[in-house]
């Protein structure tokens, strides 16, 4: 993309409680900077819109119990034939990348590369595999039961008062710095 003039982005993201939301508004940040008119759109809002007047797609989800947003896999489905032909990129945020970080290509494959293939997103996309968040306090009793359950592995003691970040943002900023080439 090369931050010429007249280039756009849409970064569209699913998130069930909004740490994906922050990592695509900090991504628009970084393309934003290099000269590249970035439009964010929250998935859950269901709002159409037209990926032709993009010169890039990022697409990026939550992972929860292995599975994209709903909203994030519908924006695949519903334009799977205009992304076919689009520059795309693709990201995913999961708590499975802290508790679980031997793993990391498992998780690419099945999250991302898996993905891509589902919705005929081929080549060279750029994919980035980030850690998400954890605040108990937006969770019901099963939920925090499993990922305490996750957490305990990595962490002796855990404090259900206040939330912990995975994310490693130099990490989603380099990613997001790199799409400028895409």
């Amino acid at each position: 993309m090369n931050g010429r003039p007249g280039r756009k982005a849409l970064v569209a993201f699913g998130t069930k409680c909004g740490t994906t939301s922050k990592v695509a508004e900090e991504i628009a940040v970084v393309l934003r900077k290099k000269g590249i008119e970035t439009t964010v759109l929250d998935l859950r809002d269901s709002e159409r819109c037209a990926v032709d007047d993009f010169d890039l797609v990022v697409v990026g989800s939550s992972i929860i119990m292995d599975k994209w947003s709903k909203g994030a896999l519908e924006f695949l489905e519903r334009n799977r034939e205009a992304l076919s032909s689009k520059k795309v990129a693709m990201f995913v945020c999961s708590g499975n990348r802290y508790t679980s970080p031997e793993k990391a290509d498992q998780y690419r494959k099945a999250y991302l590369d898996d993905v891509a293939a589902r919705f005929g997103i081929g080549g060279s996309v750029p994919k980035g595999l980030f850690g998400g968040d954890v605040d108990f306090g937006r969770y019901g009793f099963l939920t925090r039961a499993v990922i305490s359950s996750m957490m305990r592995e990595k962490l002796n003691e855990i404090d259900y008062s206040k939330p912990y970040d995975f994310r490693d943002w130099n990490a989603i900023r380099a990613w997001a710095s790199s799409l400028e080439a895409v």
